[in-house]
C-alpha cells in the first residue's frame, strides 16, 4: 500500500493565503490607521493634507517626481538579493514578514559622502528602499533590520510624498521656529512638515523596534547608528550621541505623570529614543511580536502611551491632559 505524499496536504490556495494574511494586517488597523503608528503623525498629516495646493503638490509627486526619481534609482542601483547584498536582503525579508508587508525591492547605491537610506512610494512604481553600500555592507544585522523597519513602516504609513516635499523650493528642514511667525502658503506649510517630521520619526521608530530580534537593543542600536554617521530626518549628524545620559533621563520621565512630564529643550535624537522607550513598555508591541516575552512591570495601553509622546515630541496634535 503506497503512502500518501504529505506535500498533497499543504493548501496552496493563493485566495485563502490572501484571506489569511489580510485578517492577520486587519487585526491591527484601528480607526484608519495602524495601531502602532503615533496619532500625532497621522493628525498632522491630515492637516497638511487640507492645505490649499496640497493636493496638487502630492499628486505631482506620487505621480511624476516619485517615479522619475525611481527610474534613475532602477539604472544606477544594484538591487539587493540572495546573492549580493545577501545580509541587507534578510534584514529585509525579517521586517517585511514582522510588520506583515509584502517585501520591498532593496536598491543598493555608490557611497556617496554620508550614509543615507530613503523609501519611494509613487504610482506605476514598486515600493522600495534604497540605501548607500556603506550601510548594506558595514551595518551589523541589528542595524538594518531597524533602520529597514523604520522605512518599511514608512512605506506602510504613507510617508513617501510628505519626506519627498522637502525637495521642493519653498520648503526647508529645520523651520521649527514659533508658530505665530509661520505666515501663509509654502511658509506654513514647510513649518507644518517640519513639526511632522518628529511624528513620522517616532512612528518609523515604532516600526524599526517591532523588527528588532530584541526591541530593548532599540537605544543602542540608535546609538550605533547614528556613531556610523546616519544623520537625522533633519539631516543633522549626531556621531557623539550620549545615549546613556538620554537613558538616564528616561528613567526619571518615565516614572513621571503626565501631568507634570516637561522636556523643555531637547534635541530630536534624544525625543525620539525616549518616545521609543515608552513604545518598549506599551501592549502594542507586544501584539505584534508575540514571540518575545512582556515585561514583569506593568505596562501601559495605547492611549497613555500617545498622551505621553504627544508631550515628548512637542507635537500639539490635541489630546487634552
Amino acid at each position: 500500500m503506497s503512502q500518501s505524499n504529505p506535500l498533497l496536504d499543504i493548501n496552496t490556495s493563493f485566495a485563502d493565503y490572501l484571506v489569511e494574511r489580510t485578517r492577520s494586517y486587519q487585526e491591527h488597523v484601528v480607526g484608519g490607521t495602524l495601531d502602532y503608528a503615533f496619532d500625532a503623525d497621522f493628525a498632522i498629516r491630515q492637516k497638511i493634507g487640507g492645505f490649499a495646493g496640497w493636493s496638487r503638490l502630492h499628486k505631482a509627486i506620487v505621480t511624476n517626481d516619485i517615479p522619475n526619481r525611481f527610474k534613475k534609482i532602477f539604472q544606477s542601483s544594484d538591487a539587493a538579493g540572495s546573492m549580493q547584498y545577501s545580509k541587507a536582503y534578510e534584514a529585509a525579508k525579517k521586517c517585511s514578514e514582522r510588520l506583515q508587508i509584502g517585501l520591498p525591492v532593496i536598491f543598493v547605491r555608490k557611497t556617496g559622502e554620508v550614509p543615507e537610506i530613503m523609501s519611494l512610494d509613487g504610482e506605476g512604481i514598486e515600493r522600495c528602499i534604497v540605501m548607500t553600500g556603506d550601510i548594506a555592507e558595514g551595518f551589523t544585522s541589528d542595524e538594518l533590520c531597524y533602520v529597514i523597519g523604520c522605512e518599511c513602516g514608512r512605506l506602510q504609513n504613507r510617508h513617501a510624498a510628505f519626506n519627498y516635499a522637502f525637495t521642493y523650493p519653498g520648503i526647508s528642514r529645520g523651520e521649527t521656529g514659533d508658530s505665530s511667525d509661520k505666515g501663509t502658503g509654502m511658509r506654513e506649510l514647510s513649518y507644518s512638515l517640519n513639526k511632522w517630521l518628529i511624528a513620522g520619526d517616532i512612528t518609523a521608530d515604532r516600526a524599526g523596534i517591532i523588527c528588532l530580534d530584541d526591541p530593548t537593543a532599540f537605544p543602542e542600536v540608535f546609538a550605533s547608528v547614528r556613531r556610523m554617521g546616519l544623520p537625522d530626518s533633519y539631516g543633522d549628524p549626531n556621531p557623539y550621541i550620549d545615549i546613556e545620559e538620554i537613558l538616564t533621563r528616561y528613567e526619571t520621565l518615565h516614572v513621571t505623570p503626565v501631568r507634570e512630564l516637561k522636556l523643555g529643550n531637547t534635541t530630536p535624537d534624544a525625543r525620539r529614543v525616549i518616545a521609543g522607550m515608552e513604545f518598549i513598555n506599551c501592549e502594542i508591541l507586544y501584539l505584534w511580536r508575540p514571540d518575545i516575552p512582556r515585561p514583569s512591570t506593568h505596562i501601559s495601553n495605547k492611549q497613555s502611551l500617545e498622551i505621553r509622546c504627544d508631550i515628548i515630541a512637542d507635537a500639539d496634535s490635541g489630546y487634552s491632559i
